[in-house]
């Protein structure tokens, strides 16, 4: 991660833009982790049951 920060530090990318582009990266981290957790999720549950919840 440090060779990034420096790649980005000689191009002119500031402290403050590195940590919106951090943030972001971890919002779409954590929604791939989500929906794998909910697909999961649904997989585990008998069919009836997921029917039911959507109804």
């Amino acid at each position: 991660m440090d060779y990034y920060f420096g790649v980005a530090k000689e191009i002119g990318v500031t402290r403050e833009e590195m940590g919106v582009l951090e943030s972001i990266v971890m919002a779409v981290s954590a929604g791939r982790v989500n929906a794998q957790f909910r697909e999961a999720r649904a997989r585990s549950r008998p069919q009836e049951t997921a029917d039911h919840d959507h109804k």
